[in-house]
């Protein structure tokens, strides 16, 4: 992969995570759910809630995962 390609996925990827946060971060009401992962998506007591928050949760476990492999 070239550097342009590898800096522009990298860059994609930082997006896609902002987004991932900012979503968790109003499904939650602040960003405690960082240091508290799921354990803080119990608490919610909305279901769509918790679902929302599990599935912006998962994007980010996803880009943290291909993040590490490049």
């Amino acid at each position: 992969m070239s550097v342009y390609r590898s800096k522009n996925l990298e860059r994609k990827l930082d997006n896609f995570s902002k987004e991932a946060k900012n979503e968790l971060n109003k499904v939650c009401g602040s960003s405690l759910w960082e240091s508290l992962g799921f354990v803080f998506f119990d608490q919610l007591e909305d279901s769509e809630k918790i679902a929302k928050a599990n599935f912006y949760y998962g994007q980010l476990q996803i880009i943290n995962e291909i993040k590490f492999s490049i």
